[in-house]
């Protein structure tokens, strides 16, 4: 998971489904839901899904794509970790991974 809690209080369910349609690419999509989470005291249930793929491009070349969003139960104004609202989060990022 990429956003939600690493406490060690935080109890994660998480589901994923992948797929190789190539010898070289793999897609998938991970699902994580936090209880029993907090964060400095404050509230940081919440439910994650993030999309990705990895491609390897040759043998010292992986591109992995990820988009990912979540979304917490609380927001702080309602005892959570959330500044501002408790809104869905979206974020991404590409990795290079160069293995030798």
């Amino acid at each position: 998971n990429f956003a939600g809690p690493f406490g060690s209080d935080a109890k994660i369910h998480h589901v994923r489904l992948g797929a190789a349609p190539l010898e070289n690419l793999e897609i998938g999509l991970n699902y994580f839901e936090f209880r029993n989470a907090s964060v400095f005291g404050a509230n940081a249930n919440g439910r994650e899904v993030d999309i990705y793929a990895m491609w390897a491009v040759h043998d010292n070349l992986i591109i992995s794509p990820l988009v990912g969003f979540y979304k917490p139960k609380k927001s702080a104004a309602d005892g959570g970790t959330q500044i501002g609202s408790k809104g869905t989060n979206t974020y991404a990022h590409i990795l290079f991974i160069v293995p030798f």
